[in-house]
């Protein structure tokens, strides 16, 4: 059957999966099929660039066009991993500038990005159109200067430090550098057709537009947008002064509940509060059970429902019972292992979890990782999980992307067990306090980063990383 059809047939049927998983299938079918998807294939993501090696990618894949690397974990947002852990791109640029002369598009997310990188990039491929960086440093002008003077058809887009407005009428994304009153008409007539509202980094002019950016919109203003804005697809939520005493606008809990009940294409939510309740959850989870991407951040932690002073899993539980299509979902509150529980038993289509300050013991954590088929990146902070559960569950960390544990009860002992265990996987320790092996073996380390890698181990690790040597487990490898 593999030779029964032309190879310009195949190549044409190639073209219609989508899928990466159904692409990889189809390459296994036999050597013939896998070369003709080895030409056909334009564009890859790497969620890890140090899961794969540049070499490894230039074999498998010969004519890309397209390429998407990130680096730094997630918790980078937040200034949890410390400054110069890694995540380099020049060696990706170099190898590339190499084997793909008629690359188009470069898209980078948490990584070091040089004005030498840009440079390179520049003058490197002759047919380059955009250039992505999202929560990337690195460079100055200079570098953009590169790319604006050598690069004549690029689309250079920065998720930082302004943010970007969506508009359902319009194919493209319409940008706003700076938020000025003369800009403001331009966006009366397309009010109605919103799906996508994220302006809070953007330097804004108008006293009356700072009222929507954060949480100056207040209740007020989110059930308006349930009334008008009934396209509505994703919604961030930020607090203007998150640091504060006391709350200086009425933002609570009715806001979030009024969208869920007015804004039906509603799938994505991403909203920081200084309170919430069981009940107020639990409505947001019946009006909106098509939520793909959930996230809630309680600025106290571990507060419970202030005004019952329960703790938040039934609520939480009542997201995961009714919102089935659930892909990402960040929490903290007041939680014990009961909500644990409720994500394992319920929360089968899930990809990526992060959660803070939260859970009683391993049994938390044992939910997580025995239960959630389909967990790809698991994010740990402040948390009471430790080596019991992540040993028990060592087998489910191959078929993840990583996991990141920070602030827990990991210790070195586990972490060089976990290493004789899974060879694959490469363990990370982290840790300012000098080398893991001067201290007992059961004290916890201050954070471990653990992640499946078919390349060697890093060779730019800084001098607070260690990683188990691979011949040798019991020793430790230095930058």
């Amino acid at each position: 059957m593999a030779y029964s059809f032309p190879e310009e047939v195949l190549e044409h049927v190639f073209l219609f999966l989508s899928s990466d998983r159904d692409r990889n299938t189809f390459s296994l079918v036999c050597k013939s099929w896998y070369q003709i998807e080895r030409w056909c294939h334009r564009r890859i993501f790497v969620g890890n660039c140090y899961a794969v090696s540049p070499e490894i990618v230039i074999r498998r894949f010969s004519e890309l066009r397209l390429v998407e690397i990130k680096g730094k974990p997630h918790f980078a947002d937040f200034n949890l991993v410390p400054e110069g852990w890694g995540g380099h791109i020049y060696p990706w640029i170099v190898a590339m500038s190499e084997a793909y002369p008629f690359l188009e598009e470069i898209k980078l997310k948490r990584m070091v990005v040089t004005d030498e990188s840009l440079e390179l990039i520049s003058k490197s491929f002759k047919n380059f159109k955009a250039l992505v960086l999202s929560s990337c440093e690195g460079f100055t002008t200079d570098g953009l200067a590169s790319i604006a003077a050598n690069c004549r058809l690029v689309i250079a887009k920065m998720k930082f430090p302004f943010q970007l407005l969506r508009i359902g009428r319009f194919p493209k994304w319409k940008v706003f550098w700076d938020v000025v009153p003369a800009y403001l008409p331009a966006m009366y007539s397309v009010c109605s057709g919103i799906t996508s509202l994220n302006l809070s980094y953007a330097t804004t002019q108008n006293s009356d537009l700072v009222k929507l950016v954060l949480d100056y919109i207040e209740d007020i203003g989110l059930e308006a947008l349930a009334t008008s804005c009934k396209d509505l697809q994703e919604l961030r939520v930020f607090l203007s002064d998150p640091f504060g005493v006391e709350a200086n606008v009425s933002l609570t809990e009715q806001g979030l509940v009024s969208i869920s009940e007015g804004c039906p294409k509603l799938h994505s939510v991403l909203c920081f509060y200084r309170q919430i309740t069981n009940a107020a959850l639990i409505a947001i989870a019946k009006n909106q059970p098509n939520f793909i991407i959930f996230r809630l951040c309680i600025i106290e932690p571990r507060a419970p429902d202030y005004l019952t002073l329960e703790p938040l899993d039934t609520s939480f539980g009542a997201i995961m019972e009714n919102c089935t299509q659930l892909r990402c979902l960040s929490l903290n509150g007041l939680l014990t292992n009961r909500v644990f529980k409720y994500i394992g038993t319920h929360a089968k289509k899930l990809e990526m979890l992060s959660i803070a300050f939260a859970g009683d013991s391993d049994l938390g954590l044992h939910h997580v990782l025995s239960g959630c088929g389909s967990l790809r990146k698991l994010e740990i902070r402040d948390c009471p999980f430790g080596d019991e559960a992540l040993l028990a569950n060592a087998a489910k960390l191959e078929t993840m992307r990583s996991l990141w544990m920070s602030t827990c009860s990991i210790s070195f002992g586990a972490c060089k067990m976990l290493a004789r265990k899974m060879q694959r996987l490469n363990i990370e320790v982290i840790d300012d306090r000098g080398p893991p092996e001067s201290r007992p073996e059961n004290c916890p380390v201050e954070r471990v980063y653990i992640y499946c890698t078919v390349a060697d181990r890093r060779v730019d690790m800084p001098d607070f990383v260690w990683t188990m040597d691979e011949e040798d487990s019991s020793s430790l490898r230095y930058s």
